[in-house]
């Protein structure tokens, strides 16, 4: 009755009769979340989509398999809900199912496009898969100023990292660095960065670093190894290598490295007395970059090449630590993204 009565003031009085509207469907949600109370079964839940989200996460197995299946029917039954897509997506590369993972994350970014979790989660998962340009962006929305993750501006360097933009790659392992000092993982790509643009010297210090943090770093070792080994310091690479390398595998991997690098002094250019004394200071690798003229596209070609089955490639531990042949086997997986 009092909606028939009110109707000729809402076609005379448009603005009064929508505010007066407002007014009266206020009191009745009021009055509907009185009646209600504790009562789920009622017309409003007393849960919040942050408590119903939780209860879900606690219900969860935690079995892979069976933690797939849980998510996998919760997504299933509501696709728009953001909670249940990255649970599932998280479930699905736990199995080793990345590319399905994706998938998920894919469609949940046409609904939630500027989330910074589903795009941190969607950017290094990209990354992964070397997807690099679609990680790129995905990463930049993630990377939050106010409130930085040490893991995302990893993975943003890693990113450039994968293009050969070592040099950039840098200053985000060091912001990296600065937010988490001393985690193996921005210690190792931060070295790896370093070597790459020509400072074997100085990587080679941040992996030993890396190295003696304690923990099971079988990539470390063996990308202190391949640095050792790219240095011309084979005796003490195969040794480094064989903490987690069968011995007849660590020395493949050296004699592999002799034949990519060729260390020749007298090939470099001339160095002037200022750029000496300089060096001496602080000591690089001699000539130009190595990235630019010696082992860097060797190790880079070698890598490619055994992932296509063409030819041998660095053999890797039992442990999986990116410095052997993989299924993506190449330079730039000796980057975690984390």
């Amino acid at each position: 009755m009092a909606a028939n009565s009110d109707a000729p003031l809402a076609m005379t009085r448009p603005v009064r009769g929508l505010g007066l509207l407002a007014a009266i469907t206020a009191s009745l949600l009021l009055g509907a979340c009185a009646q209600v109370g504790d009562d789920s079964t009622g017309l409003f839940s007393s849960l919040t989509p942050e408590e119903t989200q939780q209860a879900a996460k606690d219900a969860a197995p935690t079995e892979p398999q069976a933690a797939a299946e849980y998510w996998g029917k919760l997504y299933s039954k509501n696709p728009r809900d953001l909670g249940s897509a990255l649970a599932y997506a998280q479930s699905l590369k736990a199995l080793g199912q990345k590319r399905e993972a994706l998938a998920v994350l894919q469609q949940a970014s046409l609904i939630h496009g500027t989330n910074r979790e589903l795009a941190a989660d969607y950017g290094r998962l990209a990354l992964e898969l070397d997807q690099v340009s679609v990680a790129k962006k995905l990463l930049e929305v993630a990377d939050d100023p106010g409130h930085p993750d040490w893991r995302i501006i990893l993975a943003r360097g890693t990113a450039l990292a994968k293009e050969g933009s070592y040099r950039e790659a840098i200053g985000f392992y060091e912001r990296a660095q600065a937010l988490n000092p001393g985690h193996p993982s921005v210690l190792n790509n931060l070295a790896l960065a370093y070597t790459m643009s020509g400072e074997p010297a100085r990587g080679e210090q941040l992996l030993r670093q890396a190295s003696a943090s304690g923990g099971d770093n079988a990539k470390v070792r063996q990308n202190l190894a391949l640095v050792l080994g790219l240095q011309g310091k084979y005796a003490e690479a195969t040794q480094v290598a064989s903490s987690d390398l069968a011995p007849a595998d660590a020395e493949a991997n050296t004699a592999l490295l002799r034949k990519m690098v060729k260390l020749d002094p007298k090939t470099s250019a001339p160095v002037a007395p200022a750029q000496a004394v300089a060096e001496q200071a602080a000591p690089v690798w001699p000539g130009p970059p190595p990235v630019m003229t010696t082992w860097a596209p060797a190790v880079a070609e070698a890598e490619a090449t055994a992932a296509q089955g063409k030819g041998p490639g660095l053999r890797a531990s039992s442990i999986e630590t990116g410095f052997g042949a993989a299924d993506d086997a190449r330079a730039a997986s000796l980057f975690s993204a984390e």
